[in-house]
């Protein structure tokens, strides 16, 4: 599934896919009235991405398949306190089971290995329910970036190459992950005996990562600011306890696709529009501890010919 590769081999029809969706986004640009984006008209766009480059265009439309995940990880969330409703399982397995049947060329699905005895609807379906926490991360961005004009400059001028890989973006969206994660705990069990002080912590131990206490240590200069640079060409910093996308073993598999998709997704929107974030307030020297991606809303316009970041909008100041 090319999960080592830094680009996908089929990244070039990725970005196609990301730059016809989020078009819809921008058409609406000086139609008349302030044009707001919300999570709600966002991750429509990004859904049908996720379903066209998981499952191939005929899936683009196939809401009804999102709604059915989304119904079952709700239900999924309550663990053993709730039982499964196994109707809608085997309905959602059902119309996962007509993009297996048939893969479309150039999707995710399509690359799977013929005659395969795995599992492939649970597969898929983390797969499809895993691309939410990327959406997440690409709208926080956003928001960051239009806080941070000098930060947005380079995003803009990075758009600009041809070249797919955009390392800066990309380390714009690992501080979005470092700063707010997605996945803020950790599972893992110990695999050797581990000496902490004057105990002995045995092999088969189960242990919580609890990210947050890593991210913001108050002893890091950076903890509650922006600062993309500390990322350079690694996306884990282990020393620091920096693993967004996990590390070692159980690294998650799509921490490259991920990644770039989520940065053409940033530089489609990046290249045609100037992003105000009208809400909420951010003080870029002092960020938040958590941030609502259901309460970011921001503010399209088209972009100015020769600008390279938006103003910063009162309350926001530049960094």
């Amino acid at each position: 599934m090319a999960s080592a590769d830094r680009l996908h081999p089929s990244s070039a029809r990725f970005k196609t896919i990301v730059d016809s969706e989020l078009l819809e986004i921008l058409d609406g640009i000086g139609s008349g009235g302030p044009n707001e984006l919300d999570w709600s008209a966002f991750s429509l766009a990004w859904f049908r991405i996720v379903r066209r480059t998981v499952l191939g265009d005929r899936a683009r439309n196939d809401v009804t398949l999102t709604k059915t995940l989304n119904d079952l990880r709700s239900r999924a969330n309550w663990a053993f306190a709730a039982s499964i409703d196994r109707h809608k399982l085997r309905q959602f397995q059902q119309q996962l089971g007509q993009y297996l049947r048939q893969p479309e060329e150039g999707s995710l699905i399509g690359r799977l290995p013929k005659g395969s005895d795995f599992d492939l609807e649970s597969q898929v379906a983390q797969w499809l329910f895993a691309f939410d926490a990327g959406g997440i991360a690409v709208f926080r961005t956003l928001a960051l970036l239009a806080c941070h004009p000098s930060y947005w400059a380079k995003a803009v001028d990075e758009v600009k190459d041809p070249e797919l890989q955009r390392p800066f973006t990309r380390n714009c969206l690992l501080e979005a992950l470092r700063l707010w994660p997605t996945t803020p705990v950790i599972l893992r069990e110990l695999t050797e005996d581990i000496r902490s002080g004057d105990r002995t912590v045995a092999r088969g131990t189960g242990v919580i990562i609890f990210a947050p206490f890593f991210h913001r240590d108050p002893e890091l200069a950076y903890a509650n600011r922006m600062e993309p640079s500390i990322w350079g060409p690694n996306d884990t910093l282990p020393t620091v306890g920096f693993v967004p996308f996990s590390a070692g073993a159980a690294i998650c598999p799509a921490h490259n696709l991920v990644p770039a998709i989520a940065s053409f997704a940033i530089g489609a929107l990046l290249s045609q529009a100037d992003i105000t974030l009208l809400q909420p307030s951010l003080t870029v020297g002092d960020l938040p501890g958590t941030l609502n991606h259901f309460d970011i809303r921001l503010r399209l316009s088209r972009q100015r010919v020769g600008a390279g970041a938006p103003h910063a909008a009162a309350g926001f100041p530049p960094h």
